[in-house]
């Protein structure tokens, strides 16, 4: 592989015809430099050089450690995803990242309001949930997400108090969650089992999104593990239909018949593995 000045200009090139273009979407964060570095048969330090400069241009921007498209880049009307609004927000399969940065990276503001934020002792059901026995204290955080001023989210979480003590004393309104477990605690989140669906949300839900009874909604439910495997949380997040977009690209197996992987093991079966927005 290659290393030379020429090739990381044209290795920006080309990502930068992308961008202008609106294959790589605006508000959308870039590939990894691993699977760039596939794509292009060149090396990660080559890839590196070249998002360092579509940086320095304005194309690219880096937002908690990941490169994003800014949203103000704008792509031709013809080749927007079909309902695109501007205060609205779309998440791609590229890995966790936070309610809040996924917001600043669409060029929206986010903020929360906290409903509820106790600790007390779990049920059996939830002690399942979160790997932890019967009876063992957890934080149960439920707060109600904007996206400049919209209504747009709630999500319950809830987190083994056995694992970051003291949790719930924090003020989420402000406070990030995973920014606190990961700078308070040193639990990192690396990976997350989620299910989503579309709901009609009912009349308590449709009430705190500013939607009609029966209004549609997405709901994820995720299980995020750190690099122990341990469950750091579970959450139940309940989305307006119409400010939240899930893209993802589909893989096929050419030359042979589907085999699924084996699951890593958490304790709870099989889950599907889906990249999402992080509250």
């Amino acid at each position: 592989m290659s290393t030379s000045p020429a090739l990381h200009r044209k290795v920006a090139q080309h990502l930068r015809e992308r961008i202008e273009s609106g294959v790589i979407a605006p508000g959308s964060r870039m590939p990894s430099e691993r699977v760039l570095a596939e794509q292009f048969d060149v090396s990660r330090v080559t890839v590196r050089q070249a998002l360092k400069d579509l940086e320095v241009a304005g194309l690219v921007k880096v937002v908690a450690g990941a490169r994003w498209v800014p949203a103000e880049t704008s792509a031709p009307a013809s080749l927007r995803p079909a309902g695109y609004e501007a205060d609205s927000i779309e998440e791609g399969a590229t890995g966790l990242v936070s309610f809040s940065d996924l917001a600043a990276a669409n060029g929206l503001t986010s903020s929360s309001k906290v409903l509820k934020c106790l600790t007390r002792a779990s049920s059996l059901d939830e002690a399942d949930l979160l790997s932890i026995a019967p009876g063992a204290p957890l934080v149960e955080l439920v707060r109600l997400r904007h996206l400049d001023g919209i209504p747009t989210l709630i999500d319950f979480s809830l987190v083994p108090e056995g694992l970051a003590p003291g949790l719930g004393e924090h003020d989420f309104s402000t406070a990030s969650l995973y920014g606190t477990l990961a700078e308070q605690y040193g639990l990192h989140a690396v990976r997350a089992d989620c299910v989503i669906e579309a709901r009609d949300a009912s009349a308590e839900i449709a009430e705190s999104l500013g939607l009609a009874p029966g209004g549609s909604v997405l709901e994820i439910v995720q299980t995020t593990f750190d690099e122990n495997r341990r469950v750091v949380q579970w959450c139940r997040s309940v989305y307006r239909g119409d400010r939240y977009r899930f893209r993802a690209t589909l893989q096929g197996h050419p030359g042979g018949a589907y085999r699924p992987q084996a699951a890593e093991p958490t304790g709870r079966g099989a889950v599907p593995h889906i990249a999402r927005l992080y509250p």
